[in-house]
């Protein structure tokens, strides 16, 4: 009895500090533009085989892009002479032991490549895939979305699609047992876990030769 008494407790807390598919998406709607056009967004510079954290929350800016208003962040590209990726890898924003709509939402990538005038030259949107082999490491289950780089790339716009909100990543749970709060949780071998896709992102993006894509 107080087994289960600390287990809804633990769940009461952890629903409390995460916000639906819907309540981010109202929030983002209220949010103005923050500029009139992608030259003058602030570009951080990327380099070759380095990740940096990608954090887009209702602290971020908020562009009207073609494909409907999204928080977003820019970068520029590192100037190599070889193809490259760009590699976006995800992690649930809330809690990745309950399958609840509320608590696992994902970054799902729109990025939109652009030339050195600041035109688009590529843009796509992809539900990534959960991380495998030597991409399968920490206690966070992650997902990973790759593009190609064009090679006219210069600059590069990592945003989200508001038409693809509520699609659904799926990884399964490998079995074991951990910890929340109190209360030891085991999870089953094979179970399956969706994460819809939201406005806001826990990722980290960087840009790595063709041949080490996953």
């Amino acid at each position: 009895m107080t087994t289960f008494k600390w287990f809804i407790i633990g769940v009461g807390f952890l629903g409390g500090g995460c916000a639906t598919v819907a309540n981010t998406s109202a929030v983002l709607s209220k949010t103005p533009s923050c500029c009139k056009s992608p030259a003058d967004f602030k570009y951080e510079q990327l380099a070759l085989d380095k990740a940096v954290q990608l954090t887009l929350s209702d602290e971020s800016s908020a562009y009207e892009f073609a494909s409907g208003k999204s928080y977003f962040k820019a970068y520029s590209l590192p100037v190599v002479k070889k193809e490259t990726t760009l590699r976006v890898r995800s992690w649930a924003t809330g809690s990745v032991a309950f399958e609840t709509e509320k608590l696992s939402q994902l970054y799902c990538p729109e990025v939109t490549f652009l030339d050195k005038h600041y035109k688009a030259v590529f843009s796509n949107d992809l539900i990534p895939s959960p991380a495998q082999g030597a991409l399968a490491t920490g206690w966070r289950p992650s997902f990973i979305a790759e593009f190609e780089v064009p090679p006219e790339a210069t600059y590069v716009l990592l945003h989200s699609k508001p038409g693809g909100y509520g699609r659904l990543a799926t990884r399964y749970t490998g079995g074991g047992a951990y910890a929340v709060g109190s209360t030891y949780v085991v999870e089953r071998g094979g179970e399956p876990i969706y994460h819809p896709c939201g406005p806001t992102a826990d990722a980290e993006v960087s840009v790595v030769p063709k041949t080490n894509s996953q």
